[in-house]
């Protein structure tokens, strides 16, 4: 496996959450298609997740794209998968010695009470391994 490109962070005032970095499979589409798309978490935090896309190729989503998530959908590291509506709410790319990298910061903006459940208890425990203070930074 290939070392991912690293993508500085330019902003981090725009960090809204504590994030622990985590590697997830997410898959995901835009709303009423049915092309699915698959990437890697870098990190997740209780308002979203950073994807990347580490394939070359053209980037289906673009800032402000709405996308219907599963985060996890083998279920490999949390019970069950979890279902989410996400806003792309920023794209970065780079060209590196191992290809392109792009990442998108997603905020996720709609769950059922059931998924956001599972989410947050297992981000409590990711924040627990990492020693992240769980409050929100302000923004």
């Amino acid at each position: 496996m290939q070392t991912p490109i690293r993508i500085p962070r330019t902003d981090q005032t725009r960090v809204r959450a504590p994030r622990v970095p985590f590697d997830l499979e997410v898959r995901s589409k835009t709303i009423g298609t049915s092309a699915d798309y698959s990437f890697s978490t870098e990190d997740v935090s209780r308002s979203g997740l950073l994807l990347l896309w580490e394939k070359d190729g053209r980037m289906p989503f673009i800032v402000n794209t709405l996308i219907e998530m599963v985060i996890d959908p083998d279920a490999s590291c949390l019970d069950q998968p979890v279902m989410c509506l996400g806003k792309v709410v920023r794209r970065e790319h780079a060209d590196g010695g191992n290809g392109t990298t792009t990442r998108l910061g997603i905020q996720i903006v709609q769950w059922d009470h059931h998924d956001q459940n599972l989410w947050e208890g297992c981000l409590s425990q990711l924040e627990q391994r990492f020693g992240v203070d769980s409050v929100a930074k302000s923004a």
